[in-house]
């Protein structure tokens, strides 16, 4: 309690400062003048407030200058996606192959260990591998249900079109 009544007691300290300068401020004006000191504050008062508002403005400005430097960024960022969309990326014969096996199983959707059969791998590294990569590309969707990851071809959400590379 005693750092609040400390910190009431500085900032009452700050205020007193603050009328004696303004005080100080109004008694520049010379005696003979004819206007009252009350005056003499309204004054300073208009001229702070025009300069805050002038500052206000300079400020609005620049904030509006921001967003429409934002605004041009994103309307690039979106005409770069929209680009992208309409890129075709190749894909391997046997990323092809693998693809159509999912589209064929029964629930379309597939584990690494139904691949690892299909494609007769000896261990299911490879499996992973080629699933996890093809759902990195944006052709499959990677769910996990239990302790199993299963992926799923979704032509709706597939990013990219499919190219099969020539055999070489």
């Amino acid at each position: 309690m005693a750092l609040k009544k400390d910190q009431i007691e500085a900032e009452i300290q700050k205020l007193k400062e603050e009328i004696k300068e303004i005080t100080q401020r109004g008694s520049r004006v010379p005696e003979d003048s004819s206007q009252p000191a009350l005056l003499n504050y309204l004054k300073y008062l208009v001229e702070e407030r025009e300069r805050t508002n002038r500052m206000l403005v300079g400020l609005t400005e620049k904030i509006s200058q921001m967003e429409r430097r934002i605004s041009s960024f994103d309307e690039e960022a979106d005409q770069d996606a929209a680009q992208n969309m309409q890129f075709e990326v190749p894909v391997s014969a046997l990323d092809a192959t693998i693809i159509d096996f999912i589209k064929s199983s029964e629930k379309q959707m597939i584990c690494a260990d139904q691949l690892m059969k299909f494609m007769n791998y000896k261990g299911r590294n490879a499996a992973c591998a080629r699933l996890n990569n093809l759902c990195k590309s944006g052709f499959l969707q990677k769910f996990q249900l239990g302790h199993r990851v299963y992926y799923r071809f979704d032509a709706g959400k597939a990013t990219k079109a499919l190219i099969i590379s020539p055999p070489q």
